[in-house]
């Protein structure tokens, strides 16, 4: 199925100062996830932002922040699932969009569970590979292995990008590709 930008939110999971910086390849993530965000906004497209224990491991690393500039985007969590968080499951469901966009850290613990639990849920999960990360590579390529078995779409950053324009020649299009497809 192809992802569409009146049916998806995306949520973009614990891309935080101090744990973001200790992943295998935290500047592809990091740019992703801010490309992702902007664009995102562009296309009003609803996101949220999680952060696991802020106090601990800082706030959102700042590309993200600046892209999203919206205080309200953010959610305060402990649980590895955001679907075990009863406020971030709330939103998810009062957005009524059936599509979740996934990206951020780390893709074998907090994308991977919240991933498998969202599509138990009946949601269509997509989780952006070249998005995500752990801190190191095999579990994050283990973990894709495992989303896809579970009928989690593994996709990448371009995917989600062409697949939400639908189609070249808009101006927004061209904005959103001179702007953010690397």
């Amino acid at each position: 199925m192809l992802m569409r930008k009146e049916d998806a939110l995306l949520l973009v999971i614990d891309v935080q100062e101090r744990l973001v910086t200790a992943m295998d390849n935290p500047r592809e993530v990091i740019n992703n996830c801010a490309r992702l965000v902007a664009v995102a906004k562009k296309l009003e497209i609803p996101f949220i932002i999680t952060e696991q224990y802020p106090k601990g491991l800082g706030q959102t690393i700042i590309d993200v922040r600046q892209a999203a500039d919206d205080d309200t985007a953010y959610v305060e969590k402990l649980e590895f699932s955001c679907a075990k968080n009863s406020r971030l499951l709330d939103l998810l469901k009062q957005s009524g969009k059936k599509q979740i966009i996934l990206a951020g850290v780390e893709t074998h613990i907090c994308i991977l569970q919240t991933a498998l639990e969202l599509r138990e849920l009946g949601f269509e999960v997509f989780v952006v590979a070249n998005a995500c990360s752990s801190r190191h590579n095999l579990q994050h390529v283990f973990a894709l292995q495992r989303l896809s078995r579970n009928q989690v779409d593994v996709v990448t950053y371009e995917m989600v990008v062409f697949e939400w324009l639908e189609k070249a020649g808009s101006d927004m299009f061209k904005e959103i590709t001179r702007k953010y497809v690397i």
